[in-house]
C-alpha cells in the first residue's frame, strides 16, 4: 500500500452508514459508547463485594417486610415492630456500606450477623427464617469478600494488551482489504 493511498483512507473519514452504537467513542481505546459503559461497570463490581451485598440486603428485606405497614399498626405491635425495621433497616444499611465503602466491610458484616441472628427472636422468626438464613449467607460472603491481588490485577491486565493486540491486527487486516 502506497502512501498516497494511506493519505486517501485518512482522509476520507468514517463510514456514515456505521451504526452509532458501534462507532468508536475516539478515545483511544477503540471501544464503542456502551461498550466503555459496561466495562465501567464491570470494573466497578470487581472491586465490591457486590453478591454478598445483594444476599444481604435481600436477607434484611424479607426482616422488614412483615412489618411494613400503616402506621396505626406499627404503633399497636409496639417494641416488636420496631424491632424489625430496626433490625431489618441495619442490615440493610450493613449492605450499603459495605458495597459503598468495601474496604470497611468487615465491622458492618460483623454487625450484619449479629442482627440476623437477632431477628430470629425479635422480628417474626427472622422474616420466616429465610431473612435470617440470607443475612448470615449474605454477611458472610461480604466478611470473607477480598479485592484482586496484584498478580490477578497482572493477568487482567495482560490479556486486554492481548484483547487490543488481536482488535488491531483485525483493523489493519480491514484496512488492507479495503485498499
Amino acid at each position: 500500500m502506497s502512501t498516497h493511498e494511506i493519505n486517501l483512507i485518512a482522509q476520507s473519514g468514517p463510514d456514515e452508514s456505521a451504526s452509532p452504537v458501534t462507532e468508536p467513542d475516539h478515545t483511544g481505546t477503540g471501544r464503542s459508547h456502551v461498550g466503555t459503559v459496561l466495562h465501567a461497570a464491570n470494573r466497578w463490581r470487581r472491586t465490591r463485594p457486590l453478591a454478598g451485598c445483594v444476599i444481604l440486603a435481600l436477607g434484611g428485606w424479607f426482616v422488614v417486610k412483615p412489618v411494613i405497614g400503616s402506621a396505626s399498626m406499627t404503633l399497636e405491635l409496639g417494641a416488636g415492630a420496631m424491632a424489625g425495621y430496626l433490625l431489618g433497616g441495619g442490615m440493610i444499611l450493613a449492605a450499603l456500606i459495605a458495597l459503598v465503602l468495601p474496604a470497611q466491610r468487615h465491622f458492618p458484616a460483623l454487625m450484619a450477623t449479629l442482627m440476623s441472628v437477632a431477628s430470629l427472636p425479635l422480628a417474626n422468626l427472622g422474616g420466616w427464617l429465610i431473612g435470617m438464613i440470607l443475612g448470615i449467607i449474605g454477611s458472610g460472603i461480604v466478611f470473607a469478600w477480598t479485592p484482586y491481588t496484584d498478580k490477578q490485577l497482572a493477568k487482567f491486565a495482560a490479556r486486554a494488551e492481548r484483547r487490543a493486540a488481536a482488535r488491531d491486527a483485525r483493523r489493519a487486516g480491514r484496512v488492507e482489504a479495503g485498499a
